[in-house]
This record gives C-alpha cells, sequence and structure tokens, in this order.
C-alpha cells in the first residue's frame, strides 16, 4: 500500500533543477548559517564558508547540475544522554558545504510531504513543538480517553533503514536525480576515531535528514511493531514527538 501516496496522485517528476537553483542555495544557505554548528570533517567552520560565498555556491550548483556532487564522510562524535550517566549517543556533523546541499534538498521536500503528515505528528515538523503535543494529548484526554502509553523506539535513527526510506520517498517523488542524491546522503561514510566505515542502516543525529524521515517512517514502525494497520479498527490516538 502506498501510504504516503494513497490517491494515486501524480509523482514529481522535475525537481533537481529547483533544488540547484543559486537563489534556493541562497536560502539554504541563510539557514544553516542561523542554526550555526561545528565544522565537519574538513574542519571548514560557517565563517570559513562564507568568506568565499559566492564561490562555494556556485561549485555546488555546478556539482548538483552535472551530478558530480559526493557527500564527505560525516564527523561522529559521542555525546552524553541526558538523565542516564554513562550511556551516550552518536551525533553527526556533516560538512558545512554538505548541510547546505542537504538544507537545499528539504527546501524542496518538506513542501511536498508536509501536507500528508499526520496532523498527530509534531516531531522535527516546522510550527510545532513538544508543547503543541501535549496540548493533543490534554484535548484527547477531555473527550474521554483514559490510558496513555508511552513509548519509545531503540535506536531509531541508528537502526532505520535505508530502502524503506527511499520507498517512502519514491511514493511522491521520481525525479531519478533527486533519488540519487538522497541516497548518496543516507549512504555517506562517517569518521570516527580517525577511520572511515560504511554507513549501512540509520540517519545521523545531527544532519537534515533526521526532520525529513521521521514522521512518516516512525509512525510505519509503530503501527508494525505493535501488529496495527492504518485501518485498524482499534479506537487508539497515536501521537508521536521525538
Amino acid at each position: 500500500m502506498h501510504w504516503l501516496n494513497p490517491t494515486g496522485e501524480r509523482k514529481v517528476h522535475s525537481l533537481v533543477d529547483k533544488v540547484y537553483k543559486l537563489k534556493n542555495l541562497e536560502l539554504a544557505w541563510d539557514k544553516v548559517k542561523r542554526n550555526r554548528g561545528a565544522g565537519g570533517i574538513d574542519d571548514q567552520s560557517i565563517a570559513d564558508f562564507g568568506r568565499d560565498l559566492e564561490g562555494n555556491l556556485l561549485k555546488l550548483h555546478e556539482e548538483l547540475r552535472s551530478q558530480t556532487y559526493h557527500p564527505q564522510p560525516v564527523k561522529r562524535r559521542l555525546i552524553p544522554k541526558s538523565g542516564q550517566p554513562g550511556k551516550f549517543r552518536p551525533l553527526g556533523i556533516p560538512t558545512v558545504y554538505d548541510r547546505v546541499c542537504q538544507q537545499a534538498l528539504k527546501n524542496r521536500l518538506e513542501p511536498i510531504f508536509e501536507p500528508i503528515f499526520d496532523d498527530a505528528s509534531f516531531g522535527y515538523r516546522r510550527g510545532r513543538s513538544a508543547k503543541d503535543a501535549m496540548r493533543k494529548i490534554w484535548g484527547e484526554l477531555e473527550q474521554g480517553y483514559e490510558w496513555v502509553v508511552d513509548a519509545d523506539l531503540k535506536d531509531f535513527f541508528g537502526s532505520a533503514d535505508h530502502d524503506k526510506l527511499m520507498e517512502l520517498v519514491n511514493q511522491r517523488v521520481s525525479d531519478g536525480r533527486v533519488l540519487n542524491l538522497i541516497d548518496s546522503m543516507l549512504t555517506a561514510d562517517y569518521s570516527e576515531d580517525g577511520h572511515t566505515h560504511p554507513t549501512v542502516r540509520g540517519v545521523p543525529q545531527g544532519g537534515k535528514w533526521k526532520a525529513f524521515h521521521l514522521p512518516p517512517y516512525e509512525y510505519l514502525l509503530v503501527m508494525k511493531s505493535i501488529g496495527l494497520k492504518p485501518c485498524s479498527s482499534l479506537d487508539v490516538r497515536p501521537i508521536d514527538f521525538a
């Protein structure tokens, strides 16, 4: 079943030219600059990138246009988990150059997928927050629901299946160049302790793809894990927030 395209709407066929359009790259840079953050494996900082902004954006434009763009390995760092002494989670830090590319792609993909995300999904969506999720839960309680079940997906970011992600994206986008670009970002190597490793599963916490894939993919995993189908007659109200 095409969960993200149940009515068989026409897919987006031509998208990559809108991704590498210079105006879109400029908007992507503005967002990356506002978010700040550390440099990636090449140690290039936000300030370094900005010193030759025109040259960097033109280079990225040409690489995307000519299909010669290849993301660099993602720098991985372990950071402590809040409230869990001795436990860590991996943080992925793409290069500034790759973050601009990711944001440029997200700028074009978000309007395609945002309208079809479930209204009860609050994680990594523009204009939605944990407080909005709590208001939603409180509203369900006021309607008579009595039980709240708090569930978490173990190692969600580290175990996300690339093939399933690409299958979901392909339900709405058929531009092969964009699909190849997404796949190259998902499978980019990661660097840790001076060694480079292949990425066979998962999405780095720190890149833009955690925001893009989570709402539809997490919903599919949750439904499958408890044996439910979208048309289930069970009266449940799933609400998600990462």
